[in-house]
């Protein structure tokens, strides 16, 4: 672990800053998702893998979040006051130097609402078990001037290749899916699918958030009628035209006709870990070891 004395000034924080990976900045909203879903160990080795592969002084700033998450650990699973303060102590010792924030972070708040915790914090184990979930604070990301958080909610640039074409829509406020269209003006406006796949033009090409992919998936509504498409992934760096295998499963759906405008599939935008291939003489044993289709019981 860094020492105090190694944690970078504001202006080397700022200057490395913009240096920071596409990967490393998807594992920092990935531990921020576990946070907010009380997962607080599994936060703790998603910035650990991070903190290990990062060599410069800015380290600290992982680490910082580590024992935050650690000491919410010794809270919520292992029940250990003594852990809890050392580990919340520390933590808040970590970040204060890259308050207000950091790499989207709002560092001021996530040290006080730890300080809070620490003053608050019970001697008694049993005491420790029974705190109410809801008395954990969230992840906190920095506020844009557009006021939403820049790691978990960053921009799908989207281009039209074609004046027709149809930006991609949400269904609802919550939906994680958005509507795709089809755009056909080249095609006569409409086309009937069979079952062998064809490739259904959006008029649209994308580019992602950093350290994320585009997931093109089926919309239930055409499923239940018999319409399939190929489940596919974009990657970040494709900037060509999204289009969206189709087919018919079985004969039920023959001759169904997609027309120009008719939303076709669902693209969602989900982070990517760009893992590196590393061999290896043997892999950790698990539980289930070799253990193929239908191994682990009905």
């Amino acid at each position: 672990m860094a020492r105090v004395r190694d944690i970078p000034s504001r202006a080397e924080q700022l200057a490395v800053e913009p240096t920071i990976s596409a990967e490393a900045r998807a594992e920092l909203a990935r531990g921020a998702a576990e946070w907010d879903a009380r997962q607080f160990f599994d936060a703790h080795e998603t910035w650990e893998e991070i903190w290990q592969v990062e060599r410069r002084s800015i380290r600290s700033f992982y680490q910082g979040l580590i024992l935050l998450a650690a000491g919410l650990h010794h809270w919520t699973g292992t029940n250990r006051p003594r852990g809890v303060r050392i580990k919340l102590a520390s933590g808040i010792e970590r970040l204060s130097a890259y308050a207000p924030s950091y790499l989207g972070v709002d560092v001021t708040r996530m040290i006080a609402e730890a300080a809070a915790l620490l003053q608050q914090a019970p001697e008694d184990p049993a005491a420790l078990a029974d705190t109410p979930p809801d008395r954990f604070p969230p992840f906190r990301w920095a506020v844009t001037n557009g006021g939403e958080p820049p790691l978990q909610h960053g921009a799908l640039r989207v281009r039209r290749l074609r004046a027709a074409a149809q930006l991609p829509t949400r269904g609802s406020e919550m939906a994680s899916g958005l509507d795709l269209y089809a755009e056909l003006s080249e095609l006569g406006g409409q086309i009937t699918l069979g079952q062998m796949p064809q490739a259904v033009p959006t008029g649209i090409a994308c580019a992602p958030p950093p350290g994320c992919e585009i997931q093109i998936r089926p919309r239930s509504g055409l499923t239940r009628r018999g319409v399939e498409i190929g489940w596919g992934t974009v990657d970040a760096d494709y900037r060509g035209e999204l289009l969206v295998s189709m087919f018919l499963r079985g004969p039920a759906g023959r001759g169904f006709r997609i027309a120009q405008g008719d939303r076709i599939a669902q693209l969602v935008v989900a982070p990517v870990v760009l893992a590196e291939v590393e061999e290896v003489e043997e892999l950790d044993e698990t539980e289930r070891g070799g253990g193929g289709f239908g191994s682990t019981g009905r």
